[in-house]
């Protein structure tokens, strides 16, 4: 009888276009200026890259207190950033976030619904959820808002107290004077969401293109 052909092993090349520019965003308040970072000048690069069958993907929780306002917008912020920005990542990472303090299937603050509306996503599905040893074992980063939450995360998981960091300090490189919390606008006007959302904006953009820079993503 003829011999059967051999099995052929198929490599697959991802071809990826990164973006060698580093301009700096100016994020604001309306969709009108969302981030409008595209690839002037891209750079064909070949990547082994896990498609999502057999390497973990890094993941990020994003917290806050209640994680109806500022995580909440953060964690459907950094998916809308990474889909317009990054296609590519997405199969790299993972976006969660929870609460300090939350309870359970909590929906978004109306604000920051319509904040995110504004900015081009919806937080129309999203449902708060609390802090759990399975949560935190998922992460490979935990980012809060403030100091408080980052010691008591510490306190309570004390194991993970490597990977819980403020969003501000995470893979900064400038001066540690200018590392501050990111305050919760919730009943505050106009002005501090204004100015939430800016720091929100620079810090998404900041921390992914470091990630994307050291290959993590």
């Amino acid at each position: 009888s003829p011999k059967r052909p051999p099995k052929i092993l198929k490599v697959v090349f991802i071809f990826l276009i990164r973006c060698p520019e580093h301009t700096e965003l100016s994020p604001a308040f309306h969709p009108e200026t969302v981030p409008p970072q595209t690839c002037t000048k891209p750079q064909n690069q070949i990547r082994f890259a896990p498609m999502g069958l057999f390497g973990k993907k890094f993941t990020i929780v994003v917290a806050c207190k209640a994680n109806i306002t500022r995580s909440a917008y953060l964690h459907g912020y950094m998916e809308h950033y990474l889909k317009t920005f990054m296609p590519y990542s997405r199969k790299k990472v993972r976006i969660l976030s929870a609460g300090v303090h939350a309870r359970s299937g909590s929906s978004a603050s109306q604000v920051v619904k319509h904040v995110a509306k504004m900015n081009g996503f919806s937080l129309s599905s999203h449902s708060s959820d609390p802090f759990t040893r399975k949560l935190v074992k998922q992460a490979d980063i935990i980012l809060v808002m403030e100091q408080w939450q980052k010691d008591e995360l510490i306190a309570r998981f004390p194991k993970a107290k490597d990977k819980i960091f403020r969003m501000m300090e995470y893979r900064w490189n400038g001066e540690q004077k200018d590392i501050r919390d990111i305050p919760d606008p919730t009943g505050q006007n106009t002005a501090d969401y204004e100015e939430f959302i800016d720091v929100a904006h620079a810090e998404v953009d900041r921390i992914f293109r470091e990630l994307a820079r050291e290959d993590i993503i």
